[in-house]
């Protein structure tokens, strides 16, 4: 994917791969993430930033299940992200909520130009 980055004329972003597992499992399950991308340039201090998003009509509520260490993505070459958490923690999102949309997003971010990409 394509995504404009301030301070940099264009950085592309080609995810080859996502795989979610267990997968189907209940919301308090385990989370694996896992992705394959490729990078055109390099991208220094580079994290992924994994969320799961409640959205109902009238209200959202995003939940931050975690963010990567800071690491440079290679240009030319695969780069993988494995992101585990041990339960999405609803506690605080009613209960009617949880039975509307619900979204899992990982963005790659950097310090300077901010969301890269975003696989949802």
């Amino acid at each position: 994917r394509q995504s404009p980055a301030r301070g940099l004329a264009m950085t592309i972003v080609d995810v080859s791969r996502v795989a979610v597992f267990p997968n189907p499992a209940l919301l308090g399950a385990e989370l694996n993430l896992e992705i394959d991308y490729q990078c055109a340039t390099p991208i220094q201090h580079a994290r992924w930033v994994v969320t799961y998003t409640v959205d109902m009509t009238a209200t959202k509520t995003v939940l931050h299940l975690g963010t990567t260490e800071p690491r440079t993505c290679e240009s030319g070459a695969t780069n993988f992200l494995k992101f585990h958490c041990d339960a999405i923690d609803v506690a605080g999102v009613k209960q009617s909520a949880l039975h509307n949309v619900s979204v899992l997003t990982a963005s790659l971010v950097d310090d300077g130009s901010g969301e890269l990409a975003k696989v949802v």
